[in-house]
This record gives C-alpha cells, structure tokens and sequence, in this order.
C-alpha cells in the first residue's frame, strides 16, 4: 500500500486498469475488506413508471381523445383505450424556416403540372413542336418540385441545423424561384 493508505490505479495501454506495480504485492496481501465496493445506484424506473408517477400528480390530455389522464392507474386511456408511453418532445418547433424553404417548391411543382397540360395538347394534338422556353419552364417546376419533397422527407435534417443556416437556405431558394418567374416572364413576353 502507499504511505497514504489508498490504492492507485491508472489505465493501461491496453485498456484495462492496471495497479501501480509498487504496490501491487502490498495490495494483493491486503485483506479483501480493504476493497472498497462502488456505490450502487438506485435502481432506475421503468418509462411507465415515470410515466404514471408523473400522472399522478399533474393533469395531462390524452393525445388523441383530450380525456384528463391525471391519477391514470395504468398506461392506458380509458376513455379511448388509447396506449400511452413516455416520450421526450419539444416545447417550441420552429418549423417557420422549413415551411419557406419549400413553399416555392410546392407551388413550382403544382404549376409544372398545369404547364404540362399545354405541352402535351400542342404535341398530340396540334402535331406541333411546343416552344424551348415552356419546357424549360416546366422542367424547372418538375425539379423544384422533387426537390421540395426530399426537403420535406429530410425536415429533421434541415431543422438540426442553425437558424441562420435555416434562413439563408429559405432565401437562396426563394431567390432561384424568383429569378427563374423573371426569365418566365421576359421570355413570355419576348424579351429573351
């Protein structure tokens, strides 16, 4: 043992806890009542258990039925028979930035689809060639539209991200949508 009574481990380059070689014949001799036992931790409460010991004392809706849950004796609504469990939520989404992001994307790819009705009539029907700048048009839309749906499917991802972040993405978005309308509309009125 050290002059100081207590043993001294330290990790070894293996990994494991290796003792101080000095004293490792003094510790090996030493009784195991010298061996102190780790604190043990209070066993840990089941979620459910959290859950109805929360319920106990506060008043909360059931999420589907709004039936008052307080002094719920099982994880069940009885109301709706709805099954509870606990569960970790926010207190403020900020789904603002996401909803501006692909707010323009959305309307692209609605418009593609009308865009597209003309396309097709003049090549059936009027065995015509439609002009370069509606396909381009309505291939723009058709991207910006597929576009906002893998935004919409990848929300977690664009939500994870700072705000700031959030807010330049929203406003280069909303900037290529608003150039592409300029181009639409200087070509439809013959200016390119």
């Amino acid at each position: 043992m050290p002059p100081d009574g207590h043993a001294r481990f330290s990790m070894s380059p293996l990994g494991g806890w290796g003792g101080n070689v000095a004293y490792a014949d003094a510790t090996m001799n030493e009784g195991v009542d010298q061996v102190a036992e780790a604190p043990q931790a209070p066993a840990a409460k089941g979620a459910e258990e959290l859950l109805l010991e929360f319920l106990r004392e506060h008043e909360a809706p059931c999420p589907l039925c709004g039936y008052n849950l307080k002094a719920l004796t099982r994880p069940m609504c009885p109301e709706c028979g709805q099954e509870l469990v606990l569960a970790v939520g926010a207190a403020r989404l900020r789904f603002g930035w996401l909803f501006a992001a692909v707010a323009p994307g959305f309307f692209s790819g609605i418009a593609a689809v009308f865009v597209l009705v003309p396309i097709v009539v003049v090549t059936a029907v009027g065995n015509g060639k439609p002009p370069l700048r509606f396909i381009a048009v309505d291939a723009f839309g058709w991207c910006s539209g597929v576009f906002a749906i893998i935004l919409a499917a990848n929300r977690h991802r664009f939500m994870a991200q700072p705000i700031a972040r959030q807010r330049w993405w929203a406003l280069g978005i909303w900037l290529a949508h608003v150039a592409a309308l300029g181009l639409f509309l200087m070509a439809a009125l013959g200016f390119i």
